[in-house]
């Protein structure tokens, strides 16, 4: 008899079946349209406690648009607190989660969400005026980094040369020379070693601000290395700062479910009652699994359907994609400087072999349960393969307000106080969108930092 091992797993799956992500579609509603209070509000009526991280995610990014800096700042610390956390513990996690659902899994962020916190968080402090504080996030993202380096031989360092770059316009607006220069030429180094896998041109004002920094800092042969490569870089306004816009398009693709169906086989030594079935057997016969899929079977060799949920992205790219900025001092086009829908997908396809071999060997550890419970009895055996069914479902817990691509805009402009006009583009370069920020002040020698968020 085998009652005593099917009862708690049993309670498992009951477990597993009222696990699930809270909603974010009046948040996301009220988030559009630019009613961060109300989007505040509906996040912590629905999501407080629920699913700690992803909420903190959401709330630390609507309380940085809704201006309320500091607040989120303590949300971000948090929210970086709790994912190193989980991530240093996931591991104790791994055995529940091959019994029941990955949404029982401490979710502890991916590589890229964790990396953002920090370019939000400086720019918080942008915005309050500390230019210290923003300059250590830079230096716990390029931290970051190399921790995903030396864990991965194989990482393609998804979302560095954005953060570089970011980092070294930080480094010049403190004032430090020289971490500007080597920030740059980080930024530089991943943008062509990665403009193939994350499709962003590179950005030549980069070049020009290594070309500049070079000359400044007294580093001849850099200087005129950089300088063949990248040109002469363009003369500056006179008594005039620089307006740093940071422009933020539409929403990174939320997770969704994919269901896939593997074929067991009645000719497979794990069906046969003397079947060697320890955790390396049950291991191996899900790589064997995986190997199957899209393979055609006929009907007669089969013995069971096995069907799994493993989580997926579909592209959700905005219609609008791209910006210009107007004075009456000239204009400047933004530029690509971050694509995050490219690089979450790029760290989902790095780990989706591991989620898939844990989401197949928890199937097939279902499947040996509602074996062994029809063993008992046809009918505990339905309600296992019923429980089964219902609570097989993908973990598609993820940042979801994020957005979709960041450009850049540079350009220097006279000290005083200016009208900004924004002129919106889609794909086909046609202006969809205009809007016009005033009183926006330059100061002699300084930046001026702003970012513009759109949802089309």
């Amino acid at each position: 008899m085998h009652t005593v091992k099917i009862l708690p797993f049993l309670a498992l799956l009951c477990l597993s079946f009222g696990c699930s992500p809270y909603s974010m579609e009046e948040v996301r509603l009220a988030f559009e349209q630019g009613d961060f209070d109300a989007a505040l509000i509906e996040l912590d009526a629905d999501g407080k406690g629920e699913a700690k991280l992803p909420y903190l995610f959401e709330r630390g990014l609507i309380a940085h648009y809704g201006d309320q800096f500091d607040e989120s700042n303590r949300t971000f610390e948090l929210a970086e607190i709790t994912s190193d956390d989980l991530y240093t513990k996931s591991v104790s996690r791994e055995a529940v989660s091959l019994i029941t659902s990955d949404n029982l899994r401490s979710y502890a962020g991916t590589q890229y969400e964790r990396l953002l916190i920090h370019y939000y968080r400086a720019f918080n402090y942008v915005y309050l005026n500390m230019p210290d504080d923003a300059l250590v996030e830079c230096r716990k993202a390029s931290s970051l980094l190399q921790f995903y380096a030396d864990a991965d031989e194989n990482y393609e360092f998804v979302g560095a040369a954005f953060i570089a770059y970011l980092s070294g316009i930080l480094y010049e607006w403190a004032g430090d020379w020289n971490d500007a220069f080597i920030a740059y030429r980080w930024a530089e180094r991943a943008y062509k070693q990665y403009e193939g896998v994350l499709g962003i041109p590179f950005p030549h004002d980069v070049g020009e601000s290594l070309v500049r920094l070079a000359r400044q800092l007294g580093f001849q042969e850099e200087f005129e290395r950089y300088r063949a490569v990248y040109g002469e870089p363009s003369e500056g306004v006179p008594d005039s700062g620089e307006l740093i816009l940071l422009y933020e398009t539409g929403f990174v693709p939320p997770k969704i479910e994919e269901n896939i169906v593997f074929p067991i086989l009645k000719s497979d030594p794990i069906v046969q009652e003397d079947a060697d079935r320890d955790e390396k057997a049950v291991r191996e016969y899900g790589r064997t699994l995986i190997r199957r899929r899209n393979r055609q079977y006929k009907e007669v060799e089969i013995e069971y359907l096995l069907r799994v949920a493993i989580p997926a992205y579909r592209s959700n790219r905005p219609s609008i994609v791209g910006i210009d900025a107007a004075t009456g001092y000239g204009g400047a086009s933004g530029v690509l400087v971050e694509d995050i829908e490219v690089a979450a997908m790029k760290t989902f396809e790095s780990e989706l072999p591991t989620i898939m071999l844990r989401t197949v060997v928890r199937g097939v550890l279902k499947y040996l349960g509602f074996r062994r419970a029809n063993q008992e009895g046809e009918t505990i055996g339905r309600l296992v393969n019923l429980l089964n069914v219902v609570t097989e479902s993908a973990d598609t817990r993820s940042w979801q307000t994020l957005p979709n691509q960041i450009f850049l805009v540079r350009m220097r402009l006279p000290a005083g106080t200016h009208s900004i006009t924004l002129s919106f583009s889609d794909r086909s370069n046609r202006r969809v969108k205009t809007d016009t920020l005033k009183n926006v002040v330059i100061r002699k020698d300084d930046k001026t930092f702003l970012n513009y968020r759109t949802f089309e």
